[in-house]
């Protein structure tokens, strides 16, 4: 695990060690855009048993502003496995330093997770990906995005969303089928606004399949960390779409969700080394 003197970080993987009771984490879930409300046993929920929350105010966090994201950290089961998930992101374009944004991810490595699921809502860039499809992040590019990394922290990025984890999500639900779980390369943008028609040509030039304005830094802190990471994302809107809206993005990643928790279902039943 990495060493850091950063306050946040310490400040944050404290209370949520108090919060566990003695007790670690095997898995991290990260709820992206309109994928709140997945810790719960519905349908489109993880099958968790849910023994607690912590706020993140209670990590000394600011919470999300930005709708359709959760304001806690919520932990319990699900098979034999210990999970927590972290059900709203705080992004950078909401005016916060990247320790900040990291903290509750870096707090639940710090107790014990070796596995971290990312899901996100994206914009696609390749024509060939449709609306609503499930897709599964194999690469990123972070080229003009922040990094949770200071200093000498030469971490290798070749394979930083595990092959294996994805291939777990692969054979979880053949009837899927391989068209639904496509495997691409996300590219960061920082936003909040969506990306112009020449931002989405150049990014598209770079080899980015799909874009969005978060994940990158959680899989680099994860990866520097060294657990294995999966990134589970929904294609929300074609990148630069006219007229798209973040009402838009939340109403198709919540179409998704039953999908997407049918997946995580599956894979976090099982220990992230099985």
């Amino acid at each position: 695990m990495l060493h850091s003197e950063d306050p946040h970080y310490h400040r944050a993987a404290e209370h949520l060690r108090e919060r566990l009771e003695g007790t670690t984490i095997d898995w991290v879930v990260v709820s992206g855009s309109g994928f709140v409300g997945m810790a719960g046993d519905g349908p489109d929920g993880l099958g968790m048993t849910v023994e607690g929350s912590l706020p993140l105010r209670g990590l000394g966090l600011p919470v999300p502003t930005v709708a359709g994201h959760g304001t806690a950290l919520v932990f319990g089961t699900v098979g034999r496995q210990r999970v927590c998930v972290q059900t709203g992101r705080i992004h950078p374009y909401e005016g916060h330093p990247i320790n900040v944004v990291t903290a509750p991810l870096w707090a639940m490595l710090a107790n014990g997770a070796r596995g971290v699921c990312l899901t996100c809502a994206v914009g696609g860039l390749d024509p060939a990906l449709r609306t609503g499809q499930v897709v599964l992040l194999k690469d990123q590019m972070n080229l003009f995005g922040p990094t949770p990394l200071v200093g000498p922290r030469f971490i290798d990025m070749s394979q930083l969303y595990s092959p294996h984890l994805r291939a777990r999500l692969q054979a979880i639900d053949p009837g899927l089928g391989a068209s639904s779980l496509a495997e691409v390369v996300y590219a960061h943008a920082r936003g909040p606004q969506y990306e112009t028609p020449a931002e989405t040509a150049a990014l598209r030039a770079l080899g980015g399949q799909v874009v969005g304005m978060s994940t990158t830094y959680e899989a680099i802190l994860a990866a520097a960390h060294g657990a294995a990471v999966c990134g589970v994302g929904v294609v929300t809107n074609a990148a630069s779409q006219v007229g798209l809206s973040h009402d838009e993005v939340q109403e198709r990643t919540r179409a998704a969700k039953p999908q997407v928790a049918r997946l995580l279902r599956g894979l976090l039943a099982q220990p992230p080394g099985a």
